[in-house]
């Protein structure tokens, strides 16, 4: 029987339950590139400060998760810096439900989009795609070997919530959002030689970011939980009629 739900529409029958959502046993290939930083602070918000020219590109496949239903992701995580706040930016990011993208993009800001995503484990090779609008925005693969990565500073998350206007050109909301996981847990992680493949899109840029140096990558099998995160900038009061 459901319940009403005030917070997430619809009341009766919400698109997705409230936060927290524990993620266990998680799969995750991130590639580590090296970028131009006139590239870079393309993907930032205005009012983000680049910070290296370091960036992730990564495929996540979420087999069991209590609160949602199972999802893979891909995207593009940047080091930034938010007026004393260093962290890095979700610039890009790919899902493949609606609760995924909705929950997301609803409460922590995040640019989530649909896309189909492929993930692979194979005889010590992990690969990763995100395919869009008939495009295959990100295509990375790692080897697992004896090279050495060392990841930047990719948490806390600073992320951007904006909401538009109904009535006019604007905005009702534009927050600056710090998210963290909770009750982090590595089980496994490993290292290796990575490639990085895209097509350009006219809709999904991230081939702008290229060409790249990369420099290695990580696989890693995990668990965290996501729950709620902190109002840290509020640019626009929110309208309440």
């Amino acid at each position: 029987m459901w319940k009403s739900e005030y917070t997430i529409l619809p009341d009766y029958s919400p698109l997705y339950p409230q936060v927290p959502y524990h993620y266990k046993n998680y799969h995750k290939i991130s590639v580590y590139c090296r970028g131009h930083r006139d590239a870079i602070e393309k993907f930032l918000p205005s009012n983000f400060e680049y910070v290296s020219d370091v960036f992730e590109i990564f495929v996540l496949k979420n087999d069991e998760i209590k609160g949602l239903e199972p999802y893979s992701e891909g995207g593009i995580v940047i080091p930034c810096k938010y007026k004393n706040r260093v962290g890095a930016y979700m610039a890009y990011e790919y899902v493949d439900t609606d609760e995924a993208l909705c929950a997301g993009r609803e409460i922590w800001g995040y640019p989530k989009k649909l896309a189909e995503v492929r993930y692979q484990e194979k005889s010590g090779e992990i690969h990763g795609k995100v395919i869009r609008k008939g495009k295959t925005i990100i295509d990375i693969s790692l080897t697992l070997d004896d090279t050495e990565v060392n990841p930047p500073v990719l948490f806390p998350r600073l992320q951007v919530k904006r909401m538009p206007r109904a009535d006019q050109y604007g905005t009702d909301m534009d927050q600056v959002i710090l998210n963290e996981f909770a009750d982090s847990v590595i089980h496994t992680r490993k290292q290796g030689t990575a490639t990085v493949n895209w097509e350009h899109s006219s809709f999904d840029p991230l081939a702008e970011l290229g060409p790249l140096e990369v420099l290695g990558g990580v696989f890693v099998i995990g668990d965290f939980t996501l729950t709620y995160g902190r109002v840290i900038d509020q640019v626009v009061q929110s309208v309440n009629k």
